[in-house]
């Protein structure tokens, strides 16, 4: 029973029993379990060594589209191979055991992808036939679009080791091997160009990036020739991405905390960083279909962010109320009002909105909206620094009812400055409140 919940576990609680029990040192009754969860790991290692240039298509379905398949036909495709071909995976599992990071593949991985290939294709056992049923239910032509990936494998493989390192460089011998993969994919059948580039996007943490091979290969293209091959697709996905996130962007809603503001600010860091990879790898036209659409989707995510930037003042105001103090007919001024607790809603959208500040800050240049961000934080932490010399003039003078309170006040700007500047200046308001 445990092995069979083991074997159905995620790649990800794998890997977390594996360092649990391994850091622990266990022995006695948990020594088997151990062991247990040693051999699947090392399993899954193997089978993604083996499949690595097709294994992460298997994965749960983009929103943005793209080849997506169920995580149980690879592991039926891997069971396939095991019951056709043992001695092959003992022999790629004995050349992995000696494979260093600068080493050429080993043939055999390729050779059982291949195998892997005509099994599907000829359904020669169950397991072929589960796995290809699988991925014709996950999509039409699935379980033929599979068989050409790994058909492609020793094609991809390749570029697949080498892939975090061409994306931050391109050089003109990467280039050729580039040009090369992609003319031998589409020789090989209909659709192997794009496929060859799913596969390779597949690999990315950010897919977009593979606007940067391709850009490699078309030779930098103009956005009507892209826009008009087999490839637009990768184009049209990453401005439909810019959209995704300009949307989660929009769905911050007041009185959303920390977690939302940081979530909103990644959304805008990612929408900035698909923008610039299209641009750069794109010659864009402003009359061009994409050069319009970019422009207004850069346009929304400019006044956006800028909109809740400038909600910031605001919330501030109601996490650190002031009151007005009238002395005669007119002589009146502006002073903490510390009558009342600090107001918890208040204080957290006001930490979420400066939360959100503080993620889009890298991307606040390329984004437009620098100037902006700029302001409305040196303005408020003007305001703060009055508002804290207030509050302690206030204890100073006696004139606060509850002491504690007012430190609580003191708390909250402290917090609201460490993301306005910084933690030193914080607790330099937090040393000062104890003093006080």
């Amino acid at each position: 029973m445990l092995k069979t919940l083991v074997s159905a576990s995620p790649d990800e609680l794998v890997r977390t029993l594996e360092l649990a029990i391994g850091a622990d040192g266990v022995g006695g009754p948990l020594a088997a379990i151990g062991a247990m969860v040693e051999a699947e790991a090392a399993e899954r290692a193997l089978r993604c060594a083996v499949l690595e240039p097709v294994a992460p298509l298997f994965r749960t379905p983009l929103a943005g589209g793209g080849p997506a398949w169920p995580r149980a036909a690879l592991k039926s495709i891997w069971a396939a191979l095991n019951a056709e071909s043992p001695a092959l995976v003992r022999e790629a599992s004995d050349a992995r055991h000696y494979l260093e990071p600068e080493d050429p593949c080993p043939e055999v991985f390729d050779q059982l992808c291949l195998q892997a290939a005509e099994g599907l294709l000829e359904g020669r056992s169950p397991d072929y036939v589960a796995a290809a049923a699988a991925c014709d239910a996950a999509g039409p032509g699935g379980a033929a679009e599979v068989i050409l990936c790994l058909r492609m494998a020793p094609i991809a493989r390749p570029i697949c080791r080498q892939l975090t390192d061409w994306i931050h460089r391109i050089t003109d011998e990467r280039r050729a091997i580039a040009r090369l993969a992609y003319r031998d994919a589409t020789g090989l059948a209909d659709g192997g160009g794009p496929l060859l580039f799913e596969m390779l996007a597949a690999q990315l943490k950010h897919p977009e990036m593979i606007l940067r091979i391709i850009s490699a290969v078309m030779d930098h293209p103009a956005e009507r020739y892209l826009a008009g091959s087999e490839l637009a697709r990768f184009g049209e996905r990453t401005l439909d991405e810019i959209e995704v996130q300009l949307n989660l962007l929009r769905a911050m809603k007041p009185g959303a905390g920390i977690e939302a503001g940081r979530e909103a600010g990644l959304a805008v860091q990612r929408a900035v960083d698909a923008v610039g990879e299209i641009e750069e790898s794109v010659q864009l036209s402003r009359d061009g279909v994409w050069g319009q659409r970019l422009t207004k989707l850069k346009q929304a995510i400019a006044s956006t962010v800028e909109a809740r930037l400038r909600e910031i003042e605001e919330a501030a105001a109601h996490a650190l109320p002031t009151q007005k103090l009238r002395y005669s007919a007119r002589l009146s001024r502006t002073a903490p009002k510390l009558t009342d607790p600090p107001d918890e809603p208040a204080v957290d959208w006001a930490t979420g909105l400066l939360t959100f500040a503080e993620t889009v800050r890298p991307s606040a240049s390329d984004g437009g909206f620098g100037g902006v961000r700029k302001k409305v934080l040196e303005t408020l932490g003007k305001r703060i620094d009055q508002y804290v010399e207030d509050v302690l003039e206030q204890i100073r003078l006696g004139d606060v009812e509850d002491d504690e309170r007012a430190r609580e006040f003191l708390g909250v700007a402290a917090t609201l400055l460490a993301l306005v500047r910084d933690d030193r200046s914080a607790a330099i308001v937090r040393r000062r409140a104890a003093a006080a």
